[in-house]
């Protein structure tokens, strides 16, 4: 069994950050490390704890989340950074995409969403609040400079075939397990999927390809042998954890 991943709770309201690390204390495959409400701790909390996950407040007041998300992001062995906020528009969503995040939670959804959406990055995959995808892929073809049919000539076929199950929504693991190919494989190819599209992320390899009308290869739902993350209820609604 694998060890719990280490989490790093950022956000400068201490009620609300100590509540969300009480969620994740209650999670058996997390090991919340600290929860930080100094944003000039952030960098030195992650060097000494070595986090696999964070969780990002967007406004750490004068200091912007984004531009924390980005430096991690930007290391040679970054953890996987969720971004948490209470403005759940488009303009937010693709600063957090371009900055690495993988993930985009609103503070105004329930608690389970936050969880359901650090495992997801842990995964390779993302998360995003219903709705917010279909403007995120508006907002994302414009600084497209080639082609899309120019772009997508640059795939292999195999690269085809990852962005295709990409856009079914499969994380990491499922596409490795689709393909018979290992995780590590997958990510390689994710890699370079996003930057033969000009993409900063996943994401906004999927947004692209969306755009594109490329359409899921599988019917909803995972293939064969690959199970879903276990479900626990996180419980109550991440407002809350400020009450």
């Amino acid at each position: 069994m694998a060890p719990p991943a280490k989490l790093l709770i950022v956000d400068d309201h201490q009620v609300f950050a100590e509540g969300l690390e009480a969620v994740f204390r209650a999670e058996p495959d997390f090991e919340p490390v600290a929860a930080i409400t100094d944003p000039d701790q952030v960098v030195s909390a992650v060097m000494k704890h070595q986090p696999d996950a964070v969780i990002m407040d967007v406004h750490l007041g004068d200091v912007s989340g984004i531009d924390l998300t980005a430096l991690l992001t930007s290391q040679p062995s970054p953890p996987v950074v969720v971004v948490l906020t209470a403005y759940s528009d488009a303009a937010t969503a693709m600063s957090a995409i371009r900055a690495g995040a993988m993930g985009f939670v609103s503070k105004e959804g329930p608690a389970e969403h936050i969880v359901t959406a650090v495992r997801a990055a842990m995964l390779g995959g993302t998360w995003f609040p219903a709705g917010l995808l279909g403007v995120v892929v508006s907002a994302t073809r414009s600084p497209v400079s080639e082609p899309l049919g120019q772009l997508f000539g640059q795939l292999t076929e195999r690269e085809r075939e990852v962005l295709r199950l990409m856009v079914s929504g499969l994380d990491r693991k499922g596409i490795a397990a689709r393909l018979y190919r290992s995780p590590d494989t997958v990510k390689t190819h994710i890699r370079n999927i996003a930057a033969k599209l000009g993409t900063q992320s996943a994401t906004e390899a999927v947004a692209v390809a969306l755009s594109a009308g490329i359409r899921p290869e599988l019917a909803r739902g995972r293939p064969r042998g690959v199970s879903p993350p276990p479900r626990r209820r996180a419980g109550g609604h991440l407002r809350d954890l400020v009450a």
